[in-house]
């Protein structure tokens, strides 16, 4: 065979490779066009839900509300006092620039997807415990809203009933403001929840607790204001997380207490209150972790038990307060037994 004629062949094989692999590139490429997109496989991811994703739902102008018949969210605009009554599923908003009275009869409120109440506007919020009644607020899902009780605006609960308040939004609280302040007069209040139990966040809001029992089991701090505390009555016995960093009460700015009793318990955090108080506390900062369960008691120099109280959980970190603390030297008891925790008051 000539040189010239095996060339001549090569080059036709070569060619016709190039035009076989280009023509299945093209035919391909046409199927894919019209092939259905795969999914790619992504790690499931609770949604937030957004404020604007929060429905308005029926707005309300009447001023006895029976939330049993109402199966969406609903809206209040304009100021007010409003009763609330019933067994209710959704949120209820409300969204005024002008202060808002919501008195609470026996309410029960399971809100799954964000706050049971929440204040978007920017009017003062009041939640009133109608007297002998049990109200019982309970939210859920990942939110902006995220607290049972929410508020841009200031914040009073007072009253003579009892609230329940479950904050199970993912890292949600079991009230808190935006930035403003939170003053509670009266009722008997419970909070559990997944994050803070009241919260003052943003720049900050004042927390005043006048009056009222609030009792706080929280995952996060018992009690965190960005900005200020002030105790000036009632009973707190409020416990932050027992994992690490938390605090039964922790601030960014100045906590006094100035009467009422308060027990405070948390992790490995220890903010004393003002030397300014007009009542004395006793701070204990433990070596070891006291476990939940123990009977807990703290006695003065005389023997005297000035507080008793069950440890509903771990704690390292404990703050005493109330009118028998003076000037002197106490000591905790665990079970019934002396333990070597001593703290001097000055």
């Amino acid at each position: 065979m000539k040189k010239e004629t095996l060339v001549q062949i090569i080059i036709i094989v070569v060619l016709t490779i190039i035009l076989v692999v280009s023509v299945k590139f093209t035919f391909d490429a046409i199927n894919m066009r019209h092939m259905p997109m795969m999914p790619f496989e992504e790690e499931e991811v609770e949604k937030e839900t957004k404020a604007e994703d929060v429905k308005a739902g029926e707005t309300i102008a009447e001023n006895n509300i029976d939330l049993s018949r109402y199966n969406s969210n609903v809206t209040i605009t304009k100021a007010g006092e409003y009763t609330l009554s019933g067994t209710f599923e959704n949120a209820i908003l409300v969204n005024s620039d002008d202060d808002v009275t919501l008195t609470l009869n026996n309410v029960n409120i399971n809100n799954t997807v964000t706050a049971a109440i929440a204040n978007i506007g920017k009017g003062k919020l009041t939640l009133k415990l109608s007297a002998n009644t049990v109200n019982t607020l309970t939210d859920g899902g990942s939110s902006e809203y995220d607290a049972c009780i929410y508020s841009n605006g200031a914040l009073v609960i007072e009253g003579e009933g009892t609230l329940n308040v479950n904050g199970k939004q993912v890292e949600g609280e079991g009230i808190a403001t935006e930035t403003s302040d939170i003053t509670i007069n009266g009722g008997s209040i419970n909070i559990e929840c997944a994050d803070d139990g009241i919260n003052a966040g943003g720049d900050g809001g004042i927390i005043t607790v006048n009056g009222g029992n609030i009792y706080i089991k929280a995952s996060g701090d018992g009690i965190d204001s960005n900005k200020d505390l002030v105790i000036n009555g009632g009973s707190v016995y409020t416990m932050g997380s027992s994992v690490g960093g938390d605090a039964g009460i922790d601030t960014d700015g100045d906590f006094a207490i100035n009467g009422g009793s308060v027990i405070a318990l948390g992790s490995d955090m220890l903010q004393k209150p003002d030397a300014a108080s007009k009542q004395k506390s006793v701070c204990f900062n433990l070596s070891n972790q006291i476990a939940k369960g123990s009977k807990i008691s703290m006695q003065n120099a005389n023997g005297e038990e000035i507080v008793a109280f069950d440890a509903n959980e771990d704690f390292r970190t404990l703050i005493v307060s109330n009118s028998k603390v003076i000037s002197g030297s106490y000591t905790l008891y665990q079970n019934g037994t002396k333990t070597n925790y001593t703290a001097t008051v000055e």
